[in-house]
């Protein structure tokens, strides 16, 4: 066991420097393969003296090859015999091996290896392919006996049933999961408290059908299988590789660039309400952003040493070039297998913390989670270095596992090279061996000082005191497996001491586990969820609240309880209460959800929960809050906002006629007004009808007359006008018109004429889209393209804009790149047609021949100051860089580490590689209106889609009349029209540049 690198990490710079020295020191002409000389692997003994691990820590070895390859993920059976997931079949399917790697070995497959260590040493003796011949195999779970397993499209249950080692039985789940991108599959299997098997669908897409025939589109959602009750159903998530949980049941993902985001919103809370449009169920929490610093010691791997060589030749960008462009160190570019450690092997500070690989690194971060209001915030640990990392960049951490042992398990690839094929350019690609390592793995244990090791115990035989005695282990393998042994049984001789352990558990987590043990077996009642709804613990009462809901209609004491839990210095309590009192269908629940307005606006979490409970009581709500002026502005806005969407009811009348009182506050009836009217128009309503059915006409009629007086007014303030224009967005048509006659013409400033065009956008007519469109000569640019916003969102809009091109009344170069790609992808044939006819570019058809073109781009001197001019032109309104544009697309801190010549082509060729997170969607609603952008964030009840400049569109399912996928990146193509080559080298120059203070 080794605790420090035998190579210094000063030592690798000066290493690659004297590489590329050598290499432009070579032959005149030497050959592409000779300038990329392979990194040779190292042998298991070799490459554990080489890791640097941080306060004493070391790597001991469990397993390697030939025992394990391609290890990417495992479960332990309830003996400790260890299920691993072989990926031998990265990156390719079967089709898309070039004839080199057919040569070198015919046909590819995954496996699942079962590895025991049959004399309990730690170190597994004992090797056998349980399951052969999967396609890209990703997750493994154990359940009676043997193994769910997803390799998709497929999701498996095998089992080996003659005791032979081998699955014999093999049953298919579930299909469809898709193989579109291997970066994206569905992926880490982890069992709930709840008893179900939660896992991330990944970013490929897919549409799975499970084995009772029904169909399931996991989106940008997760998926939880109930193998008893043999149900398949969506949940909160959507990410990459990488799934975590804590001890109470709060789950983590993480994607490349994004390395640890929390799943805070429950969808089964969400979905109550389809009449509520949530925040993302995700959120980001590491403290330093979500592109965080990382720190390897491994020089680049020769096939990038090569593209830097092309430009370290060049004497002027040499002398220029960051430390960055010489050894690969920057920020995340591949974060995979959060996992949050949970034993007892390691000091008290290690508890909860989250573990993190970066594959591309060769290392592993790790981070402190601390409680943020119902979420956290994830601290880095250790300062200028990762807690362990290797110079050897075979070293590929993809996963961890927590052990029987109270360690964790780290799972390494151990492959030459770990990339998506499509991100590398083709002429250094016929040089790397992207199928290398398929026959090398390791899997190690990491050890703190003076830790001993304990003997696995045998589960299987344990009797079911034995296994409630387990609930208290402090290792959360024997917790879990105790916890799933109980359930699989189901045996009711264990409901006595459960619930004895629910009273007397030395633990918050053996208490937690008895309680959802005793919902497991059928067996828990009132009685445990109100001792446990006085625990101690706050985490304990959360989870018992959750658990006391199927009692709460019939038991006064629980619902009482539940109040005064409201009144606790403990949010997330408060917060599962805020969910919890939407089962409820009385005037009890309405009380309590109005309680929790007292803690607005300083715990903002609790309005969604609140806002999922109102599905039947909404519009109470929205009339008490006003009525009582209750919960800040923020929450009384979104109550509007859920008033309009909801059906018609009874409570709009009395709303609109308090909000529309003469002595009602007129900002805030502005607010509230374009909250309820927003809300109308998610379901294809507007307010003046609506108005006339409440009997609210005529002072509506009087405040949109003062509002155009006022608009009009040139003694009034901007802001007053503005703000009167606001309010005029839900005026008839006639009343618009004529505003914007009056006020879209040269002579009024840009920001009245931009509240004017924003306006107008409600109306969606021929009629409106010619007065939008007469004035174009006299405006400015800035209102031109909020004119251009309003016209693409109608088909009336975008026929009127072609017909200014046609006419020459509206040049094509006026329209940006993103909007002739919206015309060009129009979901109407016609307007398609003559898009093409106007706007299109034949001679940008050729991606990889303009990618060639400005390749002379990478020998030229950037400047960073010029480039960030070109940036602010061409990519801020959908990237944020140095703090500056919209985050639509990726951040570009987090491509830093990506070569010139790959932001190049990513840049000028945007679908070589798109990938499934910003694929533009088109979605026509049923009133018509066309909405083009990402998918940001979608719910069972509405999708939000996210454009230029970070706008967003919510459409509500009820109201979407289709939903159409481009398959084509929301970045348009035919960038290299607008700039010149010199502008495309400062252009990288910006975007490469260190941030400030780094």
């Amino acid at each position: 066991m080794i605790r420090q690198s035998v190579l210094p990490p000063s030592f690798l710079p000066a290493f690659l420097v004297s590489f590329l020295c050598v290499s432009l020191a070579a032959a005149a002409e030497p050959s592409l393969a000779e300038k990329m000389p392979r990194i040779p692997a190292t042998s298991p003994a070799e490459a554990l003296k080489q890791f640097q691990l941080q306060k004493g820590f070391g790597l001991e070895l469990v397993a390697a090859e030939p025992d394990v390859v391609d290890p990417i993920a495992a479960a332990f059976d309830e003996d400790g015999r260890m299920y691993v997931v072989q990926m031998s079949d990265y990156p390719f399917l079967p089709d898309q091996r070039a004839p080199k790697y057919v040569a070198q070995r015919p046909e590819t497959w995954g496996s699942i290896r079962l590895l025991v260590d049959t004399d309990d040493d730690g170190k597994m003796d004992k090797s056998t392919v349980f399951a052969d011949k999967l396609r890209w195999p990703q997750s493994v779970a154990c359940y009676k006996g043997g193994v769910f397993v997803l390799a998709p499209p497929q999701l498996l249950y095998l089992k080996d049933t003659n005791q032979d080692g081998v699955a014999d039985l093999r049953e298919e789940w579930a299909t469809g999961f898709s193989q579109s991108n291997v970066q994206g599959l569905a992926n880490g299997f982890l069992w709930g408290l709840d008893h179900g098997l939660w896992f991330p669908s990944g970013r490929a897409g897919g549409s799975v059908k499970f084995k009772d025939g029904t169909e399931l589109t996991p989106g940008r959602r997760d998926l939880r299988l109930d193998p008893m009750r043999e149900k398949l159903e969506l949940v909160s998530g959507g990410e990459q590789f990488g799934h975590g949980v804590d001890d109470f049941g709060n789950r983590f993902v993480c994607n490349n660039s994004n390395h640890i985001e929390h799943v805070v919103f429950p969808s089964n809370y969400l979905d109550r309400n389809p009449h509520f449009v949530p925040p993302p169920v995700l959120r980001s929490i590491a403290a330093e952003g979500s592109a965080a610093l990382v720190f390897r010691i491994s020089p680049p791997e020769p096939w990038r040493v090569i593209r830097t060589a092309r430009r370290a030749a060049d004497p002027a960008f040499a002398s220029r070039a960051p430390q960055t462009e010489l050894v690969a160190t920057g920020y995340f570019t591949s974060a995979t297998g959060i996992t949050i450690y949970r034993g007892d092997a390691y000091p008290p500070e290690y508890f909860g913390n989250a573990f993190i690989g970066d594959v591309g690194g060769n290392l592993v971060h790790r981070k402190k989670l601390e409680p943020k209001g119902v979420s956290f915030s994830a601290i880095r640990q250790e300062e200028n270095c990762e807690f362990i990392a290797s110079p050897d960049n075979w070293f590929r951490p993809v996963n961890f596992i927590n052990a029987p042992d109270g360690t964790l398990y780290v799972l390494d690839m151990y492959r030459e090279t770990i990339e998506h094929p499509f991100s590398i350019p083709d002429d250094i690609k016929e040089h790397v061996d992207l199928e290398s390592g398929y026959d090398r793995g390791r899997i190690y244990r990491l050890v703190s000082p003076d830790w001993n090791r304990p003997k696995t115990p045998k589960l299987s035989a344990a009797s079911i005191p034995q296994l409630v005695a387990a609930l208290e282990s402090g290792k959360p393998w024997v917790r879990e497996t105790a916890h799933r042994l109980l359930w699989e049984r189901q045996d009711k001789s264990a409901i006595a001491p459960l619930r004895a352990l629910v009273e007397n558990g030395a633990t918050p987590q053996s208490r937690i586990h008895a309680l959802w043990s005793l919902q497991g077996l059928g067996a828990l009642s009132a009685d445990e969820c109100l001792v446990s709804l006085r625990d101690p613990d706050a985490s304990v009462r959360e989870q018992a609240v959750k658990l006391s809901e199927p009692f709460a209609a019939e038991s006064v004491e629980i619902r009482t309880r539940w109040l005064d839990l409201l009144t606790e210095d403990a949010p997330r309590v408060r917060w599962q209460v805020a969910f919890s009192l939407g089962e409820l269908d009385s005037s009890e629940a309405v009380e309590g959800l109005l309680r929790c307005a007292a803690y607005f606006p300083k715990e903002p979490d609790l309005v969604p929960a609140v806002m999922s409970s109102l599905a039947n009581h909404g519009g109470a709500m929205a009339r008490l809050a006003v009525e009582r002026n209750v919960g800040g502005s923020g929450f009384q806005l979104e109550l509007a906002r859920l008033l309009g969407t909801l059906p018609p009811s009874p409570d709009v009348a009395p709303w609109l006629k308090m909000v529309l009182s003469p002595d009602f506050a007129a900002s805030r009836r502005l607010n509230l007004l374009v909250a309820f009217s927003d809300g109308l128009s998610r379901r294809g309503e507007s307010l003046v009808p609506v108005a006339e059915r409440a009997g609210e006409q005529d002072a509506l009629a009087v405040l949109f007359a003062k509002a155009a007086e006022q608009a009009t007014s040139d003694s009034a303030s901007l802001a007053e006008r503005q703000h009167a224009l606001g309010l005029l967005q839900f005026a008839p048509e006639s009343v618009v018109a004529k505003l914007v006659d009056d006020l879209l013409v040269s002579s009024t400033g840009p920001e009245l004429q931009q509240a004017v065009v924003r306006a107008s956008a409600k109306h969606r007519t021929p009629e409106m889209a010619n007065r939008l469109l007469a004035p174009w000569r006299g405006l400015g640019p800035t209102t031109k393209k909020d004119v251009v916003d309003v016209l693409l969102q109608s088909e009336s809009g975008a026929r009127a804009l072609l017909a200014g091109v046609e006419s020459q009344s509206v040049k094509a170069a006026e329209l940006e790149r993103d909007k002739r790609q919206v015309l060009l992808k129009h979901p109407n044939a016609e307007v398609r047609k003559l898009a093409e006819k106007l706007l299109a570019d034949p001679a940008s058809a050729n991606r990889r021949a303009v990618v060639e073109t400005f390749k002379k781009s990478l020998d030229l001197v950037g400047d960073a100051e010029r480039g960030a001019a070109v940036y602010a032109k061409t990519c801020a309104q959908c990237h944020r860089a140095a703090g500056k544009g919209f985050l639509v697309g990726p951040d570009m801190q987090s491509v830093q580490n990506k070569s010139p010549e790959d932001l190049l082509i990513a840049i000028l060729d945007p679908n070589r590689e798109a990938q499934p997170s910003f694929i533009s969607y088109t979605a026509v609603t049923l009133q018509g209106q066309v909405l083009t952008g990402l998918v940001a964030a979608e719910s069972a009840a509405s999708l939000t889609l996210r454009r230029a400049e970070a706008r967003e569109d919510i459409v509500l399912r009820e109201n979407l009349d289709e939903l159409i996928a481009t398959g084509q990146s929301l970045m348009p193509e035919g960038l290299e029209k607008d700039i010149t080559p010199q502008q495309m080298a400062d252009l990288l120059a910006f975007i490469k540049q260190p941030p400030a203070g780094k």
